[in-house]
Parts: C-alpha cells; sequence; structure tokens
C-alpha cells in the first residue's frame, strides 16, 4: 500500500471528503434501518446483550410461580377439576398472598359439576384474584364490565379490541379484574414486549400484569400520556401502542416456581394433619401467577434466553418490570443516528489523518469497537441503544473511505483537466478550478432550468444576406445572447445554428436558478428588440426569438464516449424545454415557461397563465405561462388584460367556449385572438360530446 503525503491544506481537504463519505454511509444506511433486516439483526443483538449479562438476582422473589407442569400432570387427574383450583386459592390466600392471578383460561364450564365454577367464583371473590381473557378483533363475547379499568388518558395510540372469551359467568363473577395476554410477538416470532393496555368499546382493558400489579398496590390510579404510563407512584416510558419492552432476567427458571402437585400435596397434608410440604412463608405478601409449563399444554413462547419458556414466565417478568420500573429503555432514533455520525465522522478522520493508510484503518476502528463496548455496559443499565447499523456505519466508512483515498486523486485531476476544456464560460471555469469538488463528472441528477431559444424566420432571413453579412449578423447575435446567459450565471451547452441550448444550475449549484433563467430570458428579448431597430434601420427584416423555459430534474454530466463528450443535460424536462420553444409559434408568444418555473420565479415576475397542453412525446399535460416582465414594471394596463384572459380561460376549460370566445375577441391581442378562434373551432367539435372536455390541447407539431 503506498503513502499519500500531501500538505496541511490537501490534508484538510481528503479528511473533509471521506467525512462526506462517512456522512453519506450513514445517511443511505439509516434510510434503510427501518427495513426487517437491520430490525431482525438488531432484535438478535438484544437477545445476545440479555445472554451476556444475565441478572438472575434481580428478579423479584415476591413473585411466585404455581406451574402444572410435566410432574403434576403425571399425578394429578386429567382434566384437572376445578375443586383442586378453588382449595390452592383458598389455601393461598389463607398464607397471606398479596393478589393472586390465574393465567389459565377457564372459558368452558367444568367437565364435572356446575357446582365447581360456583365455588371457584366464590373463593376467587374473597382475596384479590384476576383471571384472564382473551381479546379479540371479531366473532366473541362482549367484554364484561370486571375486563375494563379506570385510566386516565391524555394522549395515546393504543391497540383495539372489540370481543373476547372471558372465564365462564359463575368463575369471571368472582374476579375482580380480568386480564388480558393477548399479544403479539415480534416479527422474528420472540416475545421481547408486552402490551399493556388495550382499547376496547366498553373502555381500556388492562394486561394481566397490569391487572396483577394493579390488585398488589391496592387499586392505585393509573394514567397515560402519549408514551408515559403511570400506575401510583410508577412511571414507565413505553413504546408505541403503549408497549413494555421487557428486560429479562434469565432463562426459564429465573423465578421461584412450585409445582401444582407440591401444592395439593400440602393440602392434602392439611387434611390429614400431617407437616405442610411447602415453605408457606414465601407465598406472604407475595405475587402468585398460577400457569401452564408443561410441553403438552402448549403455552411456551420464544423469549431472547430459550426457544421454549412458559408463558406464565413471561408474565412473571412483566409484572416485575412494572413493579419494579426495571425494563428496557430504548433510546430515539435520532440518537441512533447521532452515534452512527460520530463513529463515521471519528473514522474517516482517523483513517484520513495519518499518512500511512494501513495504519489509519486500525486506528479507525477504535471508535466502533469502544461504540459496542458502551453499548452493552448501557445494557446493563436497562438502555437498548442500537448497534447494528450505527457499527455497520463506520466499518463501511472505513472501507468506502479506504477506497476512495487510494484511488481518488490522480482520477480526479486527470477527469477535471478534461472536464475544463469542454467549458464555454471562463468564469465558470476559474469557479470551479477554485472549487473541483462542485464538478460531478459523469450524470449526476439536479433540479435546474434550461433554456432554449430559436430565431423564427432566420431561413427566410438569410436567403436574403451575402455570406459575410450573415455570418456578423448571427456572430453579433449570439455573442450578445451568450454574454447575458453568461452574466446572469448560466452555462452555455451548445449553438445549433442560430438556436442556443443553455442552463443553470450546473457545475454550480444556484437556488435561484429560475429566476436567474427568467431574467436573462427578458434580457435577450430586451437585447434583441435593440438588434431589431439596427436591423430595420439597415434595410433588413426584424428577428422574432422564441424562448422556452423548462425547470425540473435532469441529468446534468460529461456525456459521451471517453475521448469526446460535453457537458450537458438530459431529460423529460430538458425534452419539455424544447417543446416549450416551439410551442411559442402556436400562441404569437415570445417567452413561454412551464408550472415550475413559474412556481419558482412568480414573486418576482409577471406571468400570464395561457394554457394546459399536451406536447409531443409526453402524455402527461403541462400548463404553460407566458413571461410578460418584471414585477416591478408591470402596469394598470397589463394587469387588466392578465385579468380578462385569466376569466376567458377559465370559461375556455369548462367547455362555455362562446362565453369565452367573446372575451377572447375583446381583447385583441395576439394570443387571445388565437384562443377566440380555438373556441370557435372547439365549440363545433365538442357540440355534442362536451364530457369529453378535459381542457387540455393537443400539440400536434414540435
Amino acid at each position: 500500500m503506498s503513502n499519500l503525503h500531501l500538505s496541511p491544506g490537501g490534508k484538510l481537504m481528503r479528511t473533509l471528503k471521506v467525512a462526506l463519505i462517512g456522512s453519506l454511509v450513514t445517511a443511505s444506511l439509516w434510510s434503510l434501518s427501518g427495513f426487517d433486516f437491520f430490525e431482525n439483526f438488531e432484535r438478535s443483538t438484544l437477545d445476545l446483550r440479555f445472554r451476556l449479562s444475565p441478572t438472575p438476582n434481580d428478579a423479584d422473589s415476591s413473585i411466585i410461580l404455581v406451574l402444572l407442569d410435566g410432574g403434576s400432570m403425571d399425578v394429578l387427574p386429567w382434566p384437572l377439576p376445578r375443586q383442586i383450583y378453588s382449595e390452592t386459592l383458598s389455601m393461598l390466600q389463607g398464607w397471606g398472598t398479596r393478589a393472586v392471578a390465574f393465567d389459565i383460561l377457564f372459558d368452558v364450564p367444568s367437565v364435572y359439576s356446575a357446582v365447581e365454577d360456583s365455588v371457584f367464583g366464590r373463593v376467587a371473590s374473597v382475596g384479590s384474584t384476576a383471571f384472564v381473557m382473551a381479546l379479540l378483533q371479531r366473532e366473541g363475547s362482549e367484554i364484561p364490565d370486571n375486563a375494563i379499568i379506570d385510566v386516565s388518558i391524555d394522549s395515546a395510540d393504543l391497540d383495539s379490541a372489540w370481543y373476547c372469551t372471558p372465564p365462564t359467568q359463575m368463575i369471571a363473577r368472582g374476579a375482580e379484574i380480568l386480564g388480558s395476554t393477548s399479544d403479539r410477538q415480534d416479527p422474528d416470532g420472540v416475545f421481547r414486549s408486552v402490551r399493556l393496555l388495550t382499547a376496547t368499546p366498553e373502555g381500556i382493558a388492562p394486561s394481566l400484569p397490569v391487572a396483577l400489579v394493579w390488585l398488589a398496590l391496592e387499586r392505585p390510579d393509573i394514567t397515560v400520556n402519549n408514551d408515559i404510563f403511570t400506575m401510583g407512584d410508577i412511571t414507565l416510558r413505553t413504546s408505541g401502542n403503549c408497549r413494555l419492552q421487557l428486560a429479562f432476567h434469565g432463562p426459564a427458571g429465573t423465578y421461584t416456581s412450585i409445582p401444582l402437585a407440591d401444592l395439593t400435596a400440602a393440602l392434602n397434608a392439611r387434611a390429614t394433619g400431617q407437616p405442610c410440604p411447602v415453605d408457606t412463608t414465601i407465598f406472604n405478601e407475595a405475587i402468585v401467577l398460577i400457569g401452564y409449563a408443561a410441553p403438552a399444554l402448549y403455552d411456551l413462547k420464544p423469549t431472547p434466553y430459550s426457544p421454549q419458556c412458559p408463558g406464565v414466565e413471561v408474565l412473571a417478568t412483566a409484572v416485575d418490570n412494572i413493579l419494579n420500573e426495571n425494563y428496557i429503555r430504548r433510546y430515539p432514533s435520532w440518537v441512533s443516528l447521532l452515534m452512527a455520525l460520530v463513529i463515521s465522522l471519528l473514522a474517516a478522520l482517523f483513517l484520513s489523518s495519518l499518512n500511512r493508510i494501513p495504519l489509519g484503518a486500525l486506528l479507525a476502528v477504535l471508535p466502533t469497537l469502544l461504540f459496542l463496548i458502551a453499548s452493552l455496559l448501557l445494557f446493563r443499565s436497562g438502555i437498548w441503544l442500537e448497534t447494528v447499523w450505527p457499527a455497520t456505519s463506520g466499518i463501511l466508512t472505513i472501507l468506502a473511505g479506504g477506497i476512495f483515498l487510494f484511488s481518488s486523486e490522480n482520477r480526479r485531476k486527470q477527469e477535471i483537466r478534461s472536464a475544463f476544456s469542454q467549458y464555454l464560460s471562463p468564469d465558470v471555469v476559474a469557479q470551479v478550478t477554485e472549487h473541483p469538488e462542485t464538478l460531478v463528472l459523469g450524470g449526476d441528477k439536479r433540479n435546474m432550468t434550461v433554456f432554449f431559444s430559436d430565431i423564427w424566420g432566420f431561413t427566410g432571413i438569410s436567403e436574403k444576406l451575402a455570406p459575410e453579412d450573415l455570418v456578423s449578423l448571427i456572430n453579433h447575435y449570439l455573442t450578445t445572447m451568450t454574454d447575458i446567459i453568461l452574466e446572469t450565471g448560466g452555462t452555455v451547452d451548445k449553438f445549433e445554428g442560430d438556436a442556443i441550448i443553455a442552463f443553470w444550475g450546473a457545475p454550480l449549484r444556484l437556488e435561484d436558478h429560475a429566476l436567474r433563467a427568467c431574467s436573462a430570458a427578458l434580457r435577450c428579448h430586451e437585447a434583441h428588440t435593440e438588434m431589431n431597430l439596427m436591423l430595420v434601420q439597415e434595410g433588413y427584416s426584424e428577428l422574432f426569438t422564441r424562448i422556452g423555459l423548462s425547470t425540473g430534474d435532469m441529468v446534468v454530466g460529461n456525456m459521451g464516449s471517453s475521448k469526446r463528450f460535453d457537458y450537458t443535460v438530459m431529460g423529460s424536462t430538458v425534452n419539455l424545454g424544447a417543446r416549450l420553444e416551439g410551442a411559442n409559434k402556436v400562441y404569437s408568444t415570445s417567452i413561454m415557461v412551464q408550472e415550475d418555473t413559474f412556481i419558482n420565479a412568480k414573486d418576482e415576475f409577471i406571468f400570464r397563465e395561457l394554457d394546459t397542453i399536451r406536447v409531443i412525446g409526453q402524455q402527461e399535460p403541462v400548463t404553460i405561462y407566458e413571461l410578460k416582465c418584471r414585477r416591478n414594471e408591470i402596469t394598470d394596463e397589463l394587469q387588466a388584460a392578465l385579468r380578462e384572459y385569466s376569466e376567458a380561460l377559465a370559461l375556455y376549460r369548462k367547455g362555455e367556449f362562446v362565453d369565452a370566445e367573446c372575451i377572447f375577441s375583446g381583447a385583441g391581442d395576439p394570443t387571445s385572438l388565437i384562443m377566440a378562434q380555438r373556441c370557435r373551432i372547439m365549440a363545433e367539435e365538442y357540440a355534442a360530446n362536451l364530457e369529453n372536455w378535459d381542457g387540455v390541447f393537443n400539440l400536434s407539431s414540435k
């Protein structure tokens, strides 16, 4: 690898260019960061951060799971009699639990006896008990009153549901509150967040974790304002749709769990007077979730730690996160963008600051490594900082910057030297030489204004002139017009006989290119008027110049072969400018522009809206305008004429051709008389089928 020895100014310029590459890389990746590829990769890194830094000791010991696991299913009857749930719940209440939630959907009556459900509901009503329900978008039961929680909402975006599958009526009426576990996993199938609240026709329905914490905290007030969820003294910052990003403390088994069979054994021991096989003290002031853990019961969910985790453990994680305000906070996207920019710019600085590029590349990796370490440390504090695309931005900046440094210097010098010889404007050449970064070799899409001019009837005049007089006349004309174009910052593209093609906005970017082009067009028209006075004095016919201006996106650059090329413009906007120059003869006008030119220049120039046309070669209609004068030059007579023409044009577009013709004819100017003649033709053509009239006139020639 070679060394690059540059002056301090050259090093600064090189650093700025590499920094620009880094910024472009960052901007490009940021625009792609919302795609599934980056999101899925980012979620995978989130899972990796969980596995690299488990915190099982931080799990709340007051949260206890009672699990119907495989061992319990081996010793208990199935279907499980609800008497067992009733007796277990009563025993837990006697042991001093703060609140109990069943993550089991009792949506069908007991297969043993209806009395079981009645007793179950009565026992549940004694303590703070929550049951699960399933929220549905369609085809379900109406949402019961105890599925609704009082929430003060200032502003929030909640998911919605219209129906539910509640427990049986006898069980549900014993529940102080019902909570939903209806939720969705991330696109890759992993559960990493939980929905706290859902909007229903009857009110706000809580999730089961929210309902359980609400019971455990003795029913505090709940408020939601945008992404801030408050329950009593608890404040949570949620993501979209009131979702909480969960902080998992470890894999399945992180929370204290008791098999349901052990509690049934405790029931039997109590009935026979035997010592209790379960440590009952752990249930004092505990929050208990009862649910399934056996694989055969199909309540296993993928989590960052495991592809199969009991769903009740995910709920326990949510309860823990809410109760202790210990959850994952994701930094907003602008922080990721800022970090990516810092990484890319530091990488660019290190890469380009040393003459030895390999050493600079090694040093440039340092910001990315420090960022990854920082993101892991922040995650230990519950902060999720996006890492994938910011780190990718740093790496791609190194690659792209290195390629640039190796190849740009000699190539750019050669390209600029070759390009200079093509420019017709010496002042533009001087500016580009001073600021070569403004020249884009090849094609560059820009918003610009193009200029086309042609002399009407020049062929007939040229036939009356001697060759030397013709050359003198055309040179004088082209010199006058070219000087005006260059004085207004334009670039002359080429001459085609007496025709001129020019543009504003390249190679130097000009924000006011439409204003400059309009100014040049009027000055050319004024100079042409003075030239006609000279021609008439010398016995020649007057010349009539038509000008077309078109503003919009076009491709500008060096077009052609590697040995012969022109700095020129291409695109549909350019083609439209050429068509507008020719369209002047249809309307007997001098300077015609399209709508974008009008919009960009209307504050300083006066225009007359002429018509809406469809030019040859383009399908989309174009509204055309005639450039009349500078705004400070308008007269009362011109204002009146513009209003009169506008009134007639509005009638013409409505198909009221007779009324439009009357106004056009009264105006008397050449353009209005042409429109009056057209109204007469249109009145006959559309007399029987006015519904086919769309107000667009199709040009039949270029």
